[in-house]
């Protein structure tokens, strides 16, 4: 019996000595104190910078915010700026091939067609060019005559033209611009006026040819102020006079 007590005894001895070294254990841990406060501080590094990518149609590219300078104020004006005074269009001098005096008579057209709702056109009227290129005392060279007209005709009157050049090639090649006017009686009277108003306007190409000036011309036509016809032909205008 008191065996069997000694025995007990050892045994809680044993058992309250392994309970004492786990208590020591677990208090002798140590458990890391709050950081030191006193550490200098030390920035975050900086995110790195983006990669622009070359724009290939289907992106959108984010560019940089740039600083510009601010812009340099222009220079004062002046206080007066002398402005040339604008002058009409300067009349070409045509080469010397053009010198002397020339006529032609334009009998027939190329074609001539008639503008969309207008007016029936009759027979084609003759007409007439006659101009002179030539110098008045130590004048330039200029047209001193120049005359666009109608072949006698009982079904015209009142014709009054005039023909102006435009450009020159400087060699044997010239555009002039000619405008005939006259007025022309009705083939059916019907209580207006007995007559009606013609204005031709026509481009003349012309090009010299020994002494013969070869033209071609497009013609626009109104009646009574309203669109008429349009015309091409082409005459050989002869030298008359050196």
């Amino acid at each position: 019996m008191r065996t069997r007590i000694f025995i007990l005894c050892c045994v809680i001895c044993v058992l309250g000595s392994i309970g004492i070294r786990t208590a020591c254990a677990q208090t002798s841990l140590e458990v890391p104190g709050p950081a030191n406060q006193n550490q200098p501080y030390v920035p975050p590094r900086p995110a790195p910078p983006p990669v622009y990518q070359p724009d290939n149609g289907d992106t959108i590219q984010l560019l940089p915010q740039l600083t510009h300078p601010a812009p340099t104020p222009p220079p004062p004006a002046p206080a007066h700026v002398n402005v040339a005074p604008m002058t009409a269009q300067a009349v070409p001098v045509l080469p010397a091939v053009f010198h002397g005096c020339w006529q032609g008579q334009v009998n027939e057209l190329d074609w001539i067609r008639r503008e969309p709702g207008a007016h029936k056109i009759g027979f084609w009227t003759p007409k007439t060019y006659r101009l002179c290129y030539k110098q008045v005392g130590d004048q330039p060279f200029k047209l001193t005559f120049t005359e666009t007209g109608v072949e006698l005709n009982d079904k015209i009157i009142n014709a009054r033209g005039e023909v102006v050049p435009l450009a020159t090639d400087g060699r044997a090649y010239a555009t002039m611009r000619s405008r005939l006017s006259f007025d022309e009686y009705r083939t059916h009277f019907d209580g207006s006026s007995p007559t009606f108003a013609v204005d031709e306007g026509t481009n003349l190409d012309c090009r010299i040819a020994g002494d013969d000036m070869l033209v071609s011309a497009d013609v626009y036509g109104t009646r009574d102020g309203t669109p008429w016809f349009r015309a091409h032909w082409r005459a050989d205008f002869h030298k008359f006079e050196n």
